[in-house]
Order: C-alpha cells, then structure tokens, then sequence
C-alpha cells in the first residue's frame, strides 16, 4: 500500500500523539513561519491535522491549508482554528488554483512519501506569485541514527512508504534542480532529524544562503529541566505504541483487536507523560512565558552575598545559570561552578557554561570544572559563599544532611551559604533538627524558607511539577 488516502485516514485519530515526539522542533519551526508569512497569502499543502496551520495561521493575511485524506481533515477542523483559516480536500500534484495566487507555500514532511515530487513542485511554482516563497521542511535521513531508522521501520510496517532519504545535501539539490533558490536552511533537532527550509522562485533574484542560526543573536541558552532526550523517549514510546495498535487492528490475527486495545492503552499512557514532561517543560523555559527555572535561579543568587575579591562555589552548576546569576549579582567577586555532568544531562556540559559565561559577559569572573558534591575537592573553609540549585535530591543513596555539611565545610566563618532543594522530610529527615544542629554548631544564622509560598512558585504549581517541599537552607556560618 503506497501512501494511500485509507493509510491517513487510519493514522488521523492517533496522528497528533505521533508526532508529539517533535514537539520542541516543531515549536522552533513554528516561529520561523510565523515570520516568513507575516501578511501573506499563504498555501500549505499535507497539512494533515493542521498542526502547523493552526499554530502559524493568525500571523498570515489569509491561510488555506490542504489534504487530500478527509478524515485528517475532520481532525483539523477540531479545536481551535482561526478566522482566517480554511481547511479544504485538494491533491498536492493537482492543485484546484488558479496560477500565480498565493505568496507562501508550505509543505512540510511530505515530499519524501510523495510518489511523485517534482509534479508536487512544479504546481507549487505555478500557484506562487512571483517572487513568492516556499517554506518545505522536510525530514531527512542519515546514517547510524538508530531512532530515525527504528522510526521510519515502524512507519513503513503501518503502510507509510518513503519513496525518497535524502540527506541534508541530496535535499538541497532536490529544491535548487526544481525551480527554487534556496534562502535559508538549518536543521532542527527532531527524532527524525528536520531540515527546515525557505525558498524563492528561481526567475527572483537570488539572495545569500544561510544558516538561520547565523542570525541569532549570541545568547546565553541555558536549555532546561527536563531534557528534550526525555520528551523524545516518552513522545517516540507514545507513537510505537500507536502504530503498532494501528498495525493490530488492520491484521487478521485473533488476537489483534486484544493487541490493538493494549497498545493503545499503553500509547495513551505514554502520552499522557509525554503531555505532563511537555507542559513542565514549558513552564521552565527561559524562552516560555512562565520562566520558572529564571526566576528560582534568580530568586537564589539573591540570597548570595559575596564580598569583593572573594570567591563563591555552585555545586551541580548544569548550564551555569546560577553561577553566573551570582557573578552577575556580586559584580567584585569570582564564581566556580562545578558538576559531574552526567549523561542524564548529556546536553549540559563545562563548554555550554563557559559560552553562557561570556554571553552574560562574566566570563573573567566564572570558572567551571568537573566536581562530586559527595567529596568536593577543596579545602575546609575555601569559599566566601556556597550556592546550589535543585541538585542533592537527585543523588540516589546518599544522606542528603551528610551533602549538605560536606558542603558547608568549604564554606569560611562568616560566609553566606544559600541551597535550594525539595528539602521534603522522605528526603532529607528532620531539617528543622538539623538547623538547631546547625546553630549548636556555632552557625551565625540558620534559616529554612518555604519557596512554594509565593516566592518562586505557587502551591499549586509545586504540586504540579513535583516540587513540593521545595525550600532554601539560608545562613551565615
């Protein structure tokens, strides 16, 4: 079965869940669009249920988005849809259009499972007004990604074809050989890698190609708490599960409807962790309209007081935000951040905060090296201040009272120390026997304060994301 209009028609209900494993890609291709087809007329061709539509429409004059599988339609026209939306039946290779009455096309990932792709972009050249643009990302396919291979296996058993793999190369050619210039070009980070492109209509005049990343400005770019490897493995779990319960249900086998509910089942519960790591996700991200994780590194280094010419230490320092929040804070003192940086993690590393350093412009003031917060290579009372940020209660089978005071023994007499934690008691026993402990010892100050009071977060937003108990160990030594 080669891509036939039934093979959509069965991947519509469950399409959405599918493709929730590039959710982090797509929303960086949906803001590129945003800006390539504000105040136009535009076209976008396999919309299927009109994910990219309904997120990038209200930025256009007018949209019309296309398929040529009804029930995919059906559920597109679901939801939300703005006003200047149409959703319509039409065939990419045989466009109901008039020449020259569009200035944006959009195809995105179908011109690999087209049969035909040249008919495809020969009707895109004849519907587009002169100098018009088309916007094709496209998935493309490379050697040795073991995901991109399992995925395009388990689309070709429930009936998706791939009738061209093209690389990053091969696909480039492919657009310039018909008709188009290419623009501009990157590839985003998706589960099978997406090479987004924009184009222009070769009889326009050819512009300089480039990387949209080229234009960025340089900033910091402290990635997130939940890491988009473990989205990926929820969201691609959640789509294996419903193709193989698509698979099961279409097979004659006695037990395939049996199959089909449990896959399903299982597809659903993936997906709803999948929906629950996407929507954390959101919430802390710098670039989100929350930015939680901001505001709780933030929040911290305020509690960090170092005096000038004195050094603090972060421990567990990830992305280097909090280190470099409080160099930014105390602008006469120098900051060390250490981490293990573990594969958990793999997209935190020593570079990542060294370039984040200079983007803030304290790179002179900020240094970064490998540590254990088990066994911290320093010496007793080394550090003017101490600072960590939601890292103890990740380390599996330690005493998280014993961290603490390992910590606190590179501290000096009279240093200010500030470390935020999920200090609940399954956790961390008795804090508030260990701050009299504290003061037994001879600790200026000692004090634990609620940060899901309002100060960092709601209530109910600790409860939600899992961070009940979430509190700052404050004091002086």
């Amino acid at each position: 079965m080669k891509n036939k209009e039934s093979v959509w028609n069965h991947f519509a209900p469950v399409y959405d869940l599918f493709m929730c494993v590039n959710r982090p890609a797509y929303r960086e291709m949906y803001a590129m669009i945003r800006r390539a087809i504000a105040g136009k007329t535009v076209l976008e061709l396999a919309t299927g249920t009109g994910l990219i539509a309904k997120n990038v429409a209200d930025a256009a004059e007018n949209m019309i988005a296309t398929d040529f599988a009804g029930k995919m339609l059906t559920q597109a026209r679901k939801g939300y849809v703005p006003s200047n939306l149409d959703f319509q039946l039409a065939d990419a290779s045989f466009l109901p259009f008039d020449d020259d009455s569009f200035d944006v096309v959009i195809i995105s990932n179908a011109l690999h499972i087209i049969p035909s792709p040249e008919k495809v972009l020969a009707e895109i050249r004849r519907v587009l007004r002169p100098g018009g643009r088309l916007i094709a990302p496209n998935f493309i396919h490379a050697d040795g990604n073991t995901v991109s291979n399992i995925m395009s296996k388990l689309l070709s058993a429930a009936g998706v074809t791939f009738e061209a793999s093209w690389d990053e190369e091969e696909y480039e050619n492919f657009i310039v050989n018909n008709g188009f210039n290419m623009i501009s070009h990157t590839v985003l980070n998706a589960v099978i890698p997406l090479m987004y492109t924009e184009c222009e209509l070769k009889d326009a005049p050819l512009k300089k190609t480039y990387s949209l990343f080229d234009r960025l400005p340089d900033e910091p770019d402290y990635k997130n708490w939940v890491p988009n490897g473990m989205i990926a493995g929820f969201c691609a779990g959640a789509g294996a599960l419903a193709i193989g319960s698509v698979i099961a249900k279409k097979s004659r086998c006695s037990f395939g409807k049996a199959a089909s509910f449990l896959l399903g089942a299982g597809a659903v519960g993936c997906g709803i962790a999948s929906a629950w790591l996407i929507w954390s996700h959101e919430k802390y991200s710098y670039k989100g309209e929350r930015k939680l994780s901001k505001q709780i590194v933030e929040g911290t280094a305020k509690f960090v007081t170092i005096p000038d010419g004195g050094i603090g230490l972060d421990v567990g320092c990830g992305s280097g935000a909090l280190t470099i929040a409080c160099a930014k804070k105390n602008p006469g003192a120098k900051m060390i951040g250490i981490d293990r940086w573990g594969a958990e993690y793999a997209s935190f590393n020593k570079e990542l905060c060294e370039r984040n350093a200079r983007s803030e412009g304290v790179s002179e003031r900020t240094e970064f090296m490998p540590g254990n917060a088990l066994k911290l290579d320093f010496a007793d009372e080394t550090f003017d201040a101490v600072t960590s940020n939601y890292v103890y209660h990740n380390i599996s089978g330690a005493d998280k009272q014993e961290l603490l005071l390992e910590t606190l023994r590179v501290l000096k007499k009279g240093g200010t120390f500030a470390i935020h934690d999920i200090m609940s008691e399954r956790r961390y026993g008795d804090m508030r026997a260990f701050a009299d402990r504290l003061r037994d010892m001879g600790y200026e100050k000692v004090e634990l304060i609620d940060t899901t009071n309002g100060l960092f977060m709601t209530k109910a937003e600790a409860a939600l994301l899992a961070l009940k108990g979430s509190t700052v160990l404050y004091g002086v030594k």
